[in-house]
């Protein structure tokens, strides 16, 4: 519930920064996302269309793209960048292709519990890291959320519980550098 008050809080933002339209325009703005509608990602945005319409009269619609439909998560921060879609969302890790700005939230073990990552990717932290990776990359950061530093290992051979229980169990990772040179030593 506390990341989706966040996110609408920031949609606002978002919704007000397009600015006023024309009397009889109506933009519409594209969203991509690999989430599901009905799961605390999907109901954020539902949330931020409802606000972003609301708040410009209608006059800039929200078009939500679920499920991996339009694009995955690195493809979408492509098609923004070309502007084929305004919006989207993409964890941590796979924003590492665009910029390392975000990947201090990727290093494993590094939060002691989930508040605790909770507090730092909203508080100061988030904030410095969010506009860092404004500057460096172009895309707007509305929100980080910290629990990239939880890692589980999940395959279809054996219990992982050390590093040697890996051996011989092909491993893929996301674009982050952490992730891939983590996974690598």
């Amino acid at each position: 519930m506390r990341d989706r008050t966040i996110l609408l809080a920031a949609t606002v933002a978002t919704a007000l920064a397009v600015g006023p339209a024309t009397a009889n325009a109506q933009k519409v703005l594209k969203f991509g996302s690999v989430d599901h509608p009905g799961t605390p990602i999907g109901e954020a945005v539902e949330g931020m269309k409802s606000v972003i319409e609301k708040e410009t009269g209608g006059n800039v619609m929200v078009e939500p793209h679920y499920r991996g439909s339009i694009c995955g998560e690195q493809k979408c921060g492509e098609q923004a960048n070309q502007g084929l879609i305004a919006l989207w969302r993409s964890s941590t890790n796979n924003f590492g292709n665009f910029d390392t700005s975000l990947a201090i939230f990727d290093l494993p073990y590094l939060f002691k519990d989930n508040d605790s990552a909770t507090a730092l990717s909203r508080g100061w932290l988030g904030q410095a890291q969010s506009e860092e990776a404004e500057k460096t990359s172009g895309h707007k950061v509305l929100s980080v959320f910290g629990t990239g530093g939880f890692r589980h290992f999940g395959n279809t051979k054996r219990p992982v519980h050390s590093p040697a229980d890996l051996k011989g169990i092909k491993v893929r990772v996301t674009k982050s550098p952490v992730d891939f040179i983590l996974f690598k030593a």
